[in-house]
């Protein structure tokens, strides 16, 4: 018996032995564990807060003689923060500077871009937090507060519209990564800064609700890319913003494109209605992130000498001709004035 024979007669018995097909309708997602898994996220949001919660009442209680607890609820936060976002986005701190040399001082969150974007000044250590960043490469800034009242609301507002009106740049609505531009569209943008606040608690006697009319009643005297996108105190509630769109759909507010041209309303979480403040603030924050795209071509320029000079030569003749076969491969002439012109092959 020749080899092949054998193995065609292997072969034959193997597919007389199979058993039937199976049944591959029944080849379906597991539903046992639906109550478990779904809501996932939320579910993660609400285990951080909550962590984030007892981590800040500890060090709210080792507080001695004149240690502050709030350079530690802030690590806190950070940390938390760099475990829930991508990590494309640096969670980092230090201070924010613009083209103009001015500053909002140092904030205690900024959600950086260090993969398109240098530092202008690094600190003296990998930690140190005196480090400045341009506000070109910052998608957001989040001031961190242990415990709000009406006076530390109003601080950290004004914390943050300072940010927001640091020389910004806009990069055009339809520019679609950091290193490339598809058109020239301005009926928009997209690098709004985001900037929120989040505490922990309120202090004793504070009423969420009243907290809230009051960051409304400030936002009402902002342009609207210096209004705060987001309040979030932990076990109380969030507000965001949302607007409807010409349909009455409900949309949130990206402060990008429509919703820079129509009147947009806030957006009250509140707890337990909202199971999670956190859940409500991230969401919007990756929301915005999702849809941010910054500016990073001129940022060399932009931070360097006021007056940049060089020296260029005195004569025409003092130049590079372009090679040939480049020349070839575009249909140019010269006209009388030899200047170069492109010919369209269609005359």
């Amino acid at each position: 018996m020749t080899k092949n024979k054998r193995l065609r007669k292997t072969a034959n018995k193997t597919t007389n032995n199979q058993p039937p097909l199976p049944d591959t309708t029944k080849w379906q997602p597991r539903s046992d564990k639906t109550n478990t898994l779904q809501a996932s996220f939320l579910k993660r949001c609400i285990a951080v807060e909550k962590k984030i919660v007892l981590r800040a009442q500890y060090e709210r209680g080792m507080i001695i003689d004149n240690f502050d607890a709030g350079s530690g609820i802030e690590d806190i936060l950070r940390d938390e923060l760099r475990e829930i976002l991508p990590h494309r986005y640096t969670v980092t701190t230090g201070t924010i500077v613009d083209r103009k040399g001015n500053t909002a001082g140092d904030c205690d969150i900024i959600i950086f871009n260090d993969h398109w974007f240098p530092s202008v000044k690094p600190g003296a250590i990998p930690t140190s937090r005196k480090t400045f960043f341009p506000i070109d490469g910052a998608y957001a800034i989040i001031e961190v507060k242990q415990a709000l009242d009406y006076e530390i609301l109003d601080e950290a507002m004004k914390k943050l519209v300072i940010c927001n009106r640091l020389e910004r740049p806009h990069t055009n609505a339809n520019r679609i990564v950091e290193n490339n531009e598809f058109d020239g569209c301005f009926h928009g943008l997209r690098n709004p800064l985001y900037t929120a606040i989040i505490a922990t608690s309120l202090k004793d006697g504070i009423d969420m609700d009243i907290l809230v009319e009051r960051f409304f009643n400030i936002n009402t005297t902002l342009d609207r890319l210096e209004v705060i996108r987001c309040l979030c105190v932990l076990g109380q509630g969030s507000v965001t913003w949302f607007f409807r769109d010409l349909d009455g759909n409900i949309k949130p507010t990206l402060f990008m494109r429509e919703d820079l041209f129509t009147h947009i309303l806030p957006a009250y979480h509140k707890v337990p209605q909202t199971e999670s403040a956190l859940y409500a603030c991230v969401s919007d924050l990756l929301l915005h992130l999702y849809q941010s795209v910054l500016a990073a071509e001129d940022i060399a320029i932009a931070y360097g000498p006021v007056n940049y000079h060089f020296l260029g030569p005195t004569s025409p003749m003092i130049s590079l001709s372009p090679d040939p076969e480049w020349m070839e491969k575009l249909n140019w002439t010269r006209n009388e004035q030899g200047q170069i012109k492109l010919i369209d092959e269609q005359q």
